[in-house]
């Protein structure tokens, strides 16, 4: 593998982890809002946070296991 490329891998990893963190936090602040505001767990907001922060730790996993 050329170092180009070695060096590429690691910026394209690098973003995808940052981006999953980012759904993370996205999805915890949607929870908090909505809680906040009196939503339960069936409301938008709710189920919405919840689909993010599951993408984003699924992202996260996800990443882990390709790189083993």
């Amino acid at each position: 593998m050329s170092p180009e490329r070695g060096a590429g891998e690691r910026v394209y990893r690098g973003a995808i982890r940052g981006f999953s963190l980012v759904f993370i936090a996205v999805g915890l602040v949607v929870l908090v809002v909505t809680l906040a505001n009196g939503g339960g767990p069936l409301s938008v907001g709710f189920l919405m946070g919840i689909a993010f922060v599951g993408v984003g730790a699924g992202r996260l996993w996800v990443g882990s296991r390709m790189g083993q």
